[in-house]
């Protein structure tokens, strides 16, 4: 995992997490896109719910991917299922409020590269799904502060919310050290 950037750019496709560069990506821009000139114009909603609607696409699909390798045990492959099914909730939501806004909803794919990845054991996939969980929280804490609608920000926050605690979940199993803020969610190493 030593090209997390690379990766997750891979991972969420360029044009759907474009909308999110500031958190998903790393750097320290605000979003913008082009505008009509060549100069830059703020990201809209539709653009921010999008790029959110493809990292629930990639969750859902990571998820389904874990439970049907054999990796995981009982407790690992419960889990898993829950996490899995909010994320579903999460992509049904978003495809709604695109539709309601008028905008066309991003597509999943068939597959995911998740090749940075060597998902070889339990603890791999529960590595991934850790990843994941945390760009996912982080994305959306960019897209809250990104929302033009003031409508949208309960949504996202809760959906924030929801990452968050299946981070900290994950990051318990793996037995990662506790933190007491968000900010610090992904800086404490493994303790194994």
């Amino acid at each position: 995992m030593s090209d997390r950037r690379g990766f997750l750019h891979t991972l969420a496709g360029g044009a759907a997490l474009a909308a999110l560069p500031a958190l998903s990506l790393g750097c320290g821009k605000p979003a913008a896109a082009p505008g009509p000139g060549g100069g830059e114009r703020p990201v809209s909603d539709l653009t921010l719910l999008n790029g959110a609607l493809d990292l629930e696409h990639t969750a859902v699909y990571a998820y389904g991917l874990a439970g049907g390798s054999g990796l995981l045990g009982k407790g690992a492959l419960a889990v898993g299922g829950t996490f899995k099914a909010s994320h579903e909730t999460h992509r049904e939501a978003l495809t709604a409020v695109i539709r309601s806004l008028g905008g066309s909803p991003v597509d999943a794919r068939t597959s995911y590269d998740l090749s940075a990845f060597e998902l070889k054991t339990e603890v791999d996939v529960l590595r991934l799904a850790l990843f994941l969980e945390m760009k996912a929280a982080r994305a959306y804490q960019a897209a809250i502060a990104k929302l033009q609608s003031r409508s949208l920000l309960d949504a996202a926050a809760r959906i924030m919310g929801d990452e968050v605690s299946h981070a900290a979940i994950l990051r318990s199993v793996l037995g990662k050290a506790p933190v007491g803020f968000f900010g610090q969610i992904d800086e404490v190493g493994f303790d194994s």
